[in-house]
């Protein structure tokens, strides 16, 4: 038997017609906006979002600064047009396409900033050399290349003191000081700090291991491939002996001494200074202080008659154990904390605080 033919469907009613139209008009309208969100996304991500990594493989960072100019250098891709911008002060625009910017204002903070093909790509500050009677504020710490978390944070303490420069008495880079570390070790963790001042080096053990540190020197640009040089910043003098300030280094620290022009002169050299030293017998208390590294911790000692300050803190690996890291017997202040001395010289003074590296001031000493 055939089966019985199904009878026809009923006849829409009015309400219901009108809720199929309307689920067919939200239907569209879904569809539209799903396209609209895609078009946008698209949009977003092609023109607003940033399309391409840090150009720059080192830098930019300061490489030199004095009373009216300073030296901006980085390195990129070959193609790439940089030029450096920087404004002044006083108002005016300060370019330069080779990083060496000319007819700054003395004494004064600059911003500057790093174009790429004609787009904002990297941005810091300048701090010119100011005249006899002016303020200078910089950093000093050591011992620093190792390019852990510590650095790191030794780098973000150090750019938020916004300093002129930084005053590094040895071993820059671990464990030895070539030039396919380097930027693993200094200019990625150090990029803030060296993006507002030169990084004003000597020389220590791990950087002089190998090509006698030839590579750290070319990197950073450091007279006298980074072993004894002078360092002028307005008022002040940095005299740097590399590794350990030794009979042999007393006829250069006596020509550099020799000059009365400075209002304050620091020593600055890798291993700290011991009483009867050779160089600081001879400067008989011309050296307003001494700035030293390789004990990986911060101390505060009077040596023959000399602040001395040793600041191997700057985020090389510390250990606890003095066996390791000894406390020196005549230390007024000893302790190992991460961390880097902040100085402000003035005429009337200079004041020194050691700031740890969660920003904390762990001990402070002032000068005439």
């Amino acid at each position: 038997m055939d089966d019985a033919a199904e009878p026809p469907a009923a006849p829409l009613t009015g309400r219901e017609r009108r809720l199929r139209r309307w689920l067919v008009a939200v239907a569209a309208l879904a569809a539209l906006a799903a396209v609209a969100v895609g078009a946008i996304l698209f949009y977003w991500a092609r023109y607003v979002l940033p399309t391409e990594p840090d150009p720059f493989t080192r830098g930019p960072f300061v490489a030199a600064v004095d009373r009216t100019s300073a030296h901006i250098a980085w390195r990129i891709p070959a193609g790439r047009r940089v030029e450096i911008t920087a404004t002044t002060p006083s108002g005016r625009t300060v370019a330069a396409a080779d990083g060496r910017l000319k007819g700054l204002d003395p004494g004064a903070r600059h911003g500057w900033v790093a174009t790429v093909d004609g787009r904002a790509a990297a941005w810091g500050s300048v701090t010119t050399a100011p005249g006899d009677d002016g303020a200078v504020r910089f950093l000093a710490f050591g011992d620093y290349g190792a390019g852990g978390e510590d650095e790191y944070a030794v780098g973000r303490v150090g750019a938020a003191q916004s300093p002129a420069f930084s005053v590094i008495p040895g071993d820059n880079s671990y464990l030895v000081a070539v030039a396919p570390l380097l930027d693993k070790n200094i200019f990625r963790p150090m990029r803030p700090l060296l993006a507002q001042g030169p990084f004003v080096a000597t020389l220590g053990e791990h950087d002089v291991f190998i090509r006698n540190g030839r590579d750290l020197a070319d990197a950073l640009f450091l007279p006298g491939g980074g072993d004894r040089w002078v360092f002028d910043h307005g008022p002040l003098r940095f005299v740097m002996l590399g590794v350990e300030a030794n009979e042999d280094d007393v006829p250069f620290a006596e020509r550099a001494l020799a000059r009365r022009d400075a209002r304050r002169t620091y020593l600055v050299v890798h291993r700290p200074p011991q009483p009867g030293n050779a160089v600081l017998r001879a400067a008989r208390g011309r050296f307003a202080a001494v700035f030293a590294g390789h004990n990986h911790r911060y101390e505060r000692r009077v040596v023959d008659g000399v602040l001395t300050l040793t600041v191997g803190t700057g985020g090389a690996p510390a250990n606890q154990d003095e066996r390791f890291t000894p406390r020196s017997p005549d230390a007024i202040r000893s302790f190992i904390r991460f961390g880097l001395m902040r100085v402000d010289d003035t005429p009337d003074g200079a004041t020194m605080v050691f700031i740890d590296s969660a920003g904390r001031v762990r001990d402070r000493v002032a000068i005439p």
